[in-house]
């Protein structure tokens, strides 16, 4: 085959054969002056690391925000961040639909690492060993984006040249593709170092991304066939000694659970792994932050009849907000029973409530208006005589992550300002509704999750501002051997590990659980409300869904999965906090759309012009 031919099945086969970047004035003092000699680069550790850190960008396919929360309930988007997921979630994607497969320019990077760093004749052998071991880390993690999207990959593991066979196979099934991840993630537990760099893999990092792999490879054997997992699965064995391991590293949960998302605590000691960006060349319309504030001001605010008025002299809210928590997710943050403090229910369920509220009235339009298309799901009215407030039914003695991941009403002073989201606030959702203001959220929330307290002067286009995002902590690898000792029907470790999260993060009682079917159903909960907005909700449910059995709902391995199902839900509260109305609808578009084709949906498609162009890819992905 002639090799121009060949080298349009692989993209970037070859990558430049020289380096741009800042070095030393003796590296720079070479002829020619704006380039740097392969053989600088791989001559020593130093310079090998300009080239690694370069390839860490690998990264940010662990980014959170929104990201595939979107897909899920857990929030309701409009615009962009609608855009970029409602093709996932209406069903709307056709074989045609690149969803990633194509990542052979980060993979050759990592290869090029393990190439020349082994070659190198002046790069120590511990040295080396490290080195390399970083580089199939981060190959690992480049075809783990790929597997958990795709299931399958074009595994290479050198440098390709012209002569190669460049019309590679991909794998014949994701058990396959983890096969290759999860030696690469081993090498690298084996070969990285113990020290804590920011930003940096080491032996904990690996360990951690392990626990959680190892889950996802499991789910997938036998793909597309149902699945049953056996209590004794070495996979099972790997997810609890890797957890283990990072175990015994010194990290510790945070107890501001919300400061380890936001400028307090960026480097939090319970965070493993995260990818952090600093001011001089990040923006807030480079961050989520930017389509998580409002956009209002006071003659929005005036117009409606909202109340209060901003107390700022600059428009502080003029971001672009288009999305927010849904009531979907909401409920899932427990309240403590005012009768019985050892236990943790939905707000609507404790006898606070029932006690204070009446669901049987009717509220007029004029306390609550409905919107066209709405349609009511739950409603209630604080009885006569009684003092509470919904929102204090609501929010008191509740997880103690809701209100450091939600903007509720009245909740904080925010930037400044209170903000009221009730039917005549200052940021509700009837501002859009009634024409007022666009940029405010669809579901009377706001995140506080992953925002910062500090951006000066305000979140707006072109501010300067750190960010950093949380890719893997210790709280998601303590979930992740609940889930392995759930699989083995080990109740007591399963419920001991889940209750970390639930007691440190969320200040609840301890989780009291005497069955399997019981124990799912509070460790799922668990990892939604502990892991939101930090890219895992979309992977975990469908992990489950291959599972089957207690893990979704009593369904069969493979079945459709009634969360990526379920509509989305609002909540409307009066100005008196007196009453409220959950309703359902679209809210924005197709919002109300909510499909889950289980012959396919469990793995996006191989796009089919990669399958055209090169046969040795085999059969597109069942469904497709």
């Amino acid at each position: 085959m002639k090799n121009n031919k060949k080298i349009t099945y692989i993209s970037s086969a070859l990558f430049m054969l020289t380096l741009s970047l800042n070095a030393c004035k003796d590296v720079l003092d070479t002829q020619p002056f704006d380039k740097v000699g392969e053989e600088v680069i791989w001559s020593n550790r130093a310079n090998a690391e300009t080239f690694i850190f370069s390839t860490y960008s690998i990264m940010n396919n662990f980014n959170g925000g929104p990201a595939t929360d979107a897909w899920t309930m857990n929030l309701i988007s409009m615009d962009g961040t609608y855009n970029g997921a409602a093709n996932v979630f209406t069903e709307r994607l056709d074989r045609t639909s690149d969803m990633g497969f194509n990542n052979w320019a980060s993979v050759r990077r990592c290869n090029m690492i393990i190439q020349n760093v082994g070659a190198s004749a002046t790069i120590s052998e511990a040295d080396k060993k490290e080195l390399i071991a970083e580089a199939k880390f981060l190959r690992a993690m480049s075809y783990y984006d790929v597997a958990r999207k795709i299931g399958r990959i074009v595994w290479i593991d050198k440098v390709l040249t012209p002569n190669d066979e460049l019309m590679l196979p991909a794998t014949k099934n994701p058990t396959e593709s983890y096969g290759y991840i999860i030696k690469d993630l081993e090498d690298a537990v084996e070969g990285l170092t113990t020290a804590k760099v920011n930003g940096r893999a080491n032996k904990y990092v690996a360990a951690a991304m392990l626990t959680e792999v190892c889950l996802q490879a499991l789910a997938y054997e036998g793909y597309p066939q149902s699945n049953t997992v056996a209590p004794n699965n070495a996979l099972l064995a790997k997810v609890i000694q890797y957890g283990e391991l990072v175990k015994s590293g010194g990290y510790q949960l945070e107890a501001e659970y919300g400061a380890m998302f936001n400028d307090v605590k960026p480097n939090s000691n319970e965070t493993i792994f995260g990818v952090y960006r600093k001011a001089i060349n990040t923006t807030c319309d480079g961050t989520p932050m930017q389509v998580m504030i409002p956009n209002l001001n006071n003659d929005n605010i005036k117009r409606s009849g909202g109340t209060p008025l901003l107390k700022s002299s600059i428009y502080i809210f003029e971001a672009w907000g288009d999305h927010g928590p849904s009531m979907n997710l909401t409920d899932d943050y427990l309240v403590i029973d005012d009768q019985d403090k050892q236990k943790a229910v939905r707000w609507f369920e404790t006898t606070q409530y029932k006690s204070a509220v009446d669901e049987q009235v009717s509220i007029t339009s004029s306390v609550i208006p409905k919107a066209t298309g709405e349609s009511e799901v739950k409603r209630g009215s604080v009885k006569s005589g009684q003092t509470e407030t919904i929102w204090k039914l609501t929010n008191t003695n509740r997880d103690a992550r809701w209100n450091a991941s939600v903007l509720s009403d009245s909740s904080a002073v925010f930037y400044g300002e209170t903000l009221t989201t009730d039917v005549k606030g200052n940021a509700g959702r009837w501002l859009k509704l009634n024409g007022h203001a666009y940029y405010t959220s669809l579901t009377n929330m706001y995140w506080r999750k992953g925002v910062y307290n500090n951006v000066n002067p305000r979140i707006y286009v072109g501010v300067p501002t750190d960010y950093h995002y949380v890719s893997t902590r210790l709280g998601r690898v303590y979930l992740n051997m609940a889930e392995a000792y759930l699989l083995q029907q080990n109740l007591p470790k399963a419920v001991e590990l889940l209750n970390q999260t639930r007691v440190t993060h969320g200040q609840l009682p301890p989780a009291k659980l005497s069955d399997l079917a019981t124990a799912w159903t509070d460790y799922k909960r668990e990892r939604r409300v502990d892991l939101v907005l930090e890219n895992d909700y979309y992977w975990s449910l469908l992990r489950w869904g291959r599972y089957g059995g207690h893990a979704n709902h009593g369904l069969a391995s493979g079945a459709k999965i009634p969360e990526l199902t379920t509509l989305p839900q609002v909540m409307d509260v009066s100005k008196d906090r007196k009453h409220f109305s959950i309703v359902s609808g679209a809210f924005f578009s197709s919002n109300n759309i909510r499909e889950f084709d289980a012959s396919r949906r469990y793995l996006f498609p191989i796009a089919q012009s990669f399958l055209d162009r090169n046969p040795n890819f085999g059969l597109q992905n069942p469904g497709w």
